[in-house]
C-alpha cells in the first residue's frame, strides 16, 4: 500500500512525466544498497562493469526516488543520503567526481523513527529533512470503502491479465472481504482476487471462489446491497453492536479492533451505539 500512495504522489505532481524508481532498504545489504541509490565508478570492486553504473538517483534526473522500509538503513547510508538531501550532490561508489541532480525523495516505513531517534538508531538530522509531509497510510482493515473499490478494480484487471471475459464480485463476498484482516494489505487483497477471477468459471464470483479465512461466518445478510457506502455502512454497524455487548466502552472495543478509540467513538456516535435504553 505504501508504495501506491508514493507513485500516486508522483503522478499528482510535476515530475510524473519523468522516472518513478524504488529501493527496498530493508532487501539489500549495505553495500548494494549503497551502489544501487548512488551507482559506482569504473573498477569500483571486483566485478564492477567495466564503465561504472549509475544509481537510482542518477536514473531518476528530475523524477521521484521511493524509499521504502527507511527505518532499516544502516547508519553509514543515512549519513550519506543526509548528504545528498542538503545540496542534491553525491558522488558513486569507488568515485571522486560529485553528480548532481534534481531528485524528489519520498520515505516510508513501519517503524517509529522518532523512537529510534531517541535511541540513537536513527538520525534526528535525517529524520527532520525528510518528515517535512507526513502521511499515514492505516492498514487496508481500516479502510472499508478501500477494501471494496480496490477488489473490483482488481477484478477488472486480472480478467484483462489473463484474458477472460469480465466477471464482477456477488454483493455475497461484500461482508467476507470487509470481514477480514487483510495481514498482507493490498498485495494480498490483489493475490486473492487474481485467484477467485482464475479460477471461477462464472461471470459472478460467488464467496466460494475467495481464498479467505474466516468467510463461512462472514456471509452477507439477505437482500441486494444497493452501495459500497452501504455494504461498508452495514457491516460496521452489525460488528460494534455484537462486540459492544462485551467490550462495553470506546477504549476497550478500541483495543479489541486494534484501532484509535477516536475512530471507534466516531463510528459509535454516527450508528447511535449503544442506543437509547
Amino acid at each position: 500500500g505504501k508504495e501506491l500512495v508514493a507513485r500516486a504522489c508522483h503522478a499528482a505532481s510535476t515530475r510524473r512525466n519523468q522516472p518513478f524508481l524504488a529501493l527496498n532498504c530493508a532487501a539489500l545489504p549495505e553495500n548494494l544498497a549503497e551502489s544501487e541509490l548512488f551507482g559506482y565508478a569504473p573498477g569500483a570492486f571486483t566485478g564492477a562493469q567495466r564503465g561504472g553504473k549509475p544509481g537510482l538517483l542518477e536514473l531518476a534526473h528530475q523524477g521521484t526516488v521511493f524509499l521504502d522500509e527507511i527505518g532499516e538503513m544502516s547508519p553509514y547510508l543515512q549519513a550519506k543520503l543526509l548528504r545528498f538531501l542538503s545540496d542534491g550532490t553525491f558522488r558513486r561508489v569507488g568515485g571522486d567526481r560529485e553528480i548532481k541532480v534534481d531528485v524528489r525523495i519520498l520515505s516510508a516505513t513501519h517503524r517509529n523513527l522518532e523512537k529510534m531517534v531517541s535511541e540513537g538508531t536513527f538520525r534526528e538530522d535525517l529524520f527532520y529533512r525528510l518528515n517535512v509531509l507526513n502521511l499515514e497510510v492505516p492498514p487496508l482493515r481500516e479502510r472499508g470503502q478501500d477494501i471494496l473499490l480496490l477488489a473490483r478494480f482488481f477484478m477488472q484487471q486480472a480478467c484483462t491479465q489473463i484474458q477472460r471475459p469480465a466477471c464482477r464480485l456477488a454483493p455475497g463476498t461484500f461482508q467476507a472481504l470487509l470481514g477480514n484482516r487483510w495481514p498482507g494489505n493490498v498485495r494480498q487483497l490483489q493475490n486473492v482476487i487474481f485467484r477467485a477471477a482464475a479460477i471461477c468459471e462464472s461471470s459472478l464470483v460467488e464467496i466460494g471462489d475467495l481464498d479467505i479465512a474466516g468467510t463461512a461466518v462472514a456471509r452477507a445478510s439477505d437482500g441486494e446491497v444497493n452501495s459500497l457506502e452501504e455494504a461498508v455502512e452495514n457491516f460496521e454497524r452489525a460488528l460494534l453492536e455484537k462486540l459492544f455487548v462485551t467490550y462495553p466502552s470506546t477504549r476497550q472495543l478500541a483495543a479489541r479492533l486494534q484501532t484509535s478509540h477516536t475512530a471507534i467513538a466516531h463510528r459509535l456516535r454516527k450508528y447511535g451505539i449503544p442506543g437509547k435504553s
